[in-house]
């Protein structure tokens, strides 16, 4: 992937700059929610007594991904972090080895967070919702290995575990109708059952925590 142009380095440019003026609204100490489109596009800025700092990159996949996170951890010094990535390496004739390149670097993410000794929610990304219009450029097996794989990293580590590809899932492979826009993208109402997810997992880590 890193040898390919990248048409999303200009928007991710502009992203640091709003990352960079929202860290200083939210101060350290608050809840850092680091990832892809699907965590750009949460617009609640409080989660529990948390401000958020939304550092979402649309279009980022994890090894694009992997060298922002320590950079944001030594910058906002978040109390709390959640991790949302994954959703862009499960494109189209996805191969198991490319997946297993790819784990390589989720670890490496989790490793960033144990070292800044940032509690982090582990999210897994929710499964493709069929016949939609960005449904055909991702692949829903792919996005079943990648999300087992990163409960298996993220278990005994992370502070918590949040498998969206099984919440949201059909039981057959596939995301519940109507909970996205574009077969990948969260619909208002996946938002709104996110948002309340994120309200009880965060709130029992921060209270673990002494936060």
């Amino acid at each position: 992937m890193t040898s390919q142009p990248n048409p999303f380095a200009p928007h991710w440019l502009i992203r640091d700059i709003v990352i960079s003026s929202h860290r200083a609204a939210v101060g350290p100490g608050g809840l850092l929610f680091v990832g892809d489109s699907l965590v750009e596009g949460f617009y609640w800025n409080r989660i529990g007594a948390l401000p958020v700092l939304n550092a979402g990159y649309s279009g980022i996949w994890t090894e694009a991904l992997e060298p922002r996170v320590p950079l944001l951890l030594q910058s906002a010094k978040p109390g709390i972090a959640v991790l949302l990535v994954g959703t862009n390496d499960a494109k189209k004739d996805c191969t198991e080895s490319a997946l297993n390149e790819v784990m390589g670097h989720f670890e490496t993410i989790v490793r960033h967070f144990e070292a800044a000794a940032v509690p982090v929610i582990v999210m897994t990304p929710p499964p493709i919702e069929r016949g939609k219009r960005l449904t055909s450029f991702y692949s829903a097996d792919a996005m079943a290995s990648l999300s087992r794989r990163i409960v298996q990293i993220a278990d005994g580590r992370a502070a918590a575990i949040v498998d969206l590809h099984k919440a949201f899932g059909n039981g057959e492979g596939a995301a519940r109708e109507g909970l996205t826009t574009d077969g990948i993208h969260l619909s208002a109402g996946a938002y709104r059952r996110l948002h309340d997810v994120l309200e009880k997992t965060v709130t029992s880590v921060a209270v673990k925590k002494g936060q």
